[in-house]
């Protein structure tokens, strides 16, 4: 039954006896099973004891003068450093009154005197045992404590991660939502936008094969109507030649008036098959100085300045991108209006050039009659005239061709003018 290993002590055991011989014996019994006993004679040397070095179990004597071994357990139950210490009163007496007090006061056992030795031995062992168990299980469960509560604090800890995590997860699951959508709607988008592309490119691959039949159209029935003309022109000027003394005033004035039509409409057809060119050659841009295309186009209006007595000046030009033979015909169909609107004094011209970030801001400026401001957008439509041809001739294309070559360089033009202010033309190039 005693499992105790030699060389160490099965436990602190207090004796408390006020009879000497009782606690020789029980102090010699112990040692020799190997329990290490501490005897006191009174209860309050027991209490000292128990709180400077609380034993394992302590036997006590009911019977003892000043404080009996009821009021000393009462004691030791009701301090928490004491209270689970084991307590076997042994006493002499051995009514049942005395056991059950003795167990309503808080002990674990009961020896009646006189005691046998094995008996008293054998129940200090049962109740070390068992207090060691319970000291066992107390430290079992308390660490059991510690570990529900550490699993407590990780399972809290993982709950709250799990709801960041959920929040998260729920959160994604929006933004991929409101991505999908968006993504669909940006699909749809690009969709609609590849047909419309689609729709347009048809549109303007349609609008350029329209524009050059009608070119075609235009260059081939101005070719062909130079030839009757002429030939109308040319009867006409033979039947007055002939027939001259046959005819009246009114017949030479008509044969005239025919003449006259045939040289406008010839005037007209020149200028369309001019129009209908521009742009057809197609020929790749190559770096052009617009010094010599003004010079070209002075030349070749040294007539009409000679006849006008007019004096055109330029500043500095740029170089630019562009098609020699196009810009020539843009100064020169600019400076010939500025001549030809004119007051009465010697029309006066100036050409500018300043750069503007990307693009040159040309200008050609004159003293002419000026143009309303109601009108400065017509004038760069084809066929529109705001004189009559009795006082400016012209068939209203020559504006028309400007803005074709400006806009076929990547540029644009506008007028600003007020009436008899003369007029300032602004065309941009690249």
């Amino acid at each position: 039954m005693n499992n105790h290993q030699p060389g160490t002590p099965l436990g602190n055991i207090l004796v408390v006896d006020d009879t000497a011989e009782n606690l020789r014996l029980l102090s010699t019994m112990l040692t020799q099973r190997g329990y290490t006993p501490r005897c006191v004679i009174n209860g309050k040397m027991a209490l000292r004891a128990c709180n400077s070095n609380p034993p394992d179990l302590i036997l006590l004597d009911i019977m003892m003068p000043e404080m009996n071994g009821y009021e000393v357990c009462q004691h030791l139950k009701l301090e928490p450093k004491t209270r689970e210490i084991p307590v076997i009163f042994i006493s002499a007496k051995d009514e049942v009154f005395d056991k059950v007090n003795a167990f309503a006061v808080g002990a674990v056992d009961y020896i009646s005197k006189p005691f046998q030795f094995e008996e008293v031995l054998a129940r200090i062992e049962s109740h070390l045992s068992l207090r060691n168990l319970q000291k066992q299980l107390k430290e079992q469960n308390m660490l059991l404590q510690e570990e529900i509560t550490s699993r407590l604090a990780v399972e809290k800890t993982l709950q709250e991660k799990n709801q960041i995590l959920q929040q998260e997860i729920s959160t994604r699951r929006a933004v991929e939502k409101a991505l999908q959508e968006q993504n669909l709607v940006l699909q749809q988008e690009i969709s609609h936008r590849q047909r419309a592309e689609s729709a347009l490119l048809k549109s303007n691959q349609e609008l350029a094969r329209s524009n050059a039949e009608l070119e075609q159209f235009a260059y081939v029935a101005s070719h062909d109507l130079q030839a009757p003309l002429a030939t109308i022109a040319s009867y006409a000027q033979l039947l007055e030649k002939r027939y001259k003394d046959q005819l009246d005033t009114q017949g030479t004035k008509f044969i005239g008036n025919i003449v006259q039509g045939c040289t406008r409409m010839q005037t007209l057809i020149d200028d369309l098959l001019e129009y209908s060119r521009v742009g057809r050659s197609r020929k790749p841009f190559e770096l052009t100085d617009c010094n010599h295309a003004v010079e070209q186009a002075l030349a070749n209006l040294q007539g009409a300045i000679r006849e006008n007595q007019a004096v055109v000046t330029y500043s500095e030009l740029p170089a630019v991108m562009g098609d020699i033979s196009q810009l020539v015909q843009l100064f020169q169909n600019l400076v010939s209006n500025a001549i030809k609107y004119r007051h009465d004094a010697p029309p006066v011209v100036h050409i500018t050039a300043c750069k503007q970030e990307e693009n040159w801001l040309i200008s050609v400026s004159d003293n002419g009659i000026g143009i309303a401001p109601q009108h400065q957008k017509r004038i760069f439509q084809i066929f529109q005239r705001l004189h009559t041809q009795r006082e400016y001739s012209g068939t209203g294309i020559g504006l028309a061709i400007c803005q074709k070559i400006v806009e076929l360089h990547g540029g644009c033009i506008w007028v600003e003018s007020e009436p008899e202010q003369g007029c300032t033309f602004y065309f941009t190039l690249a």
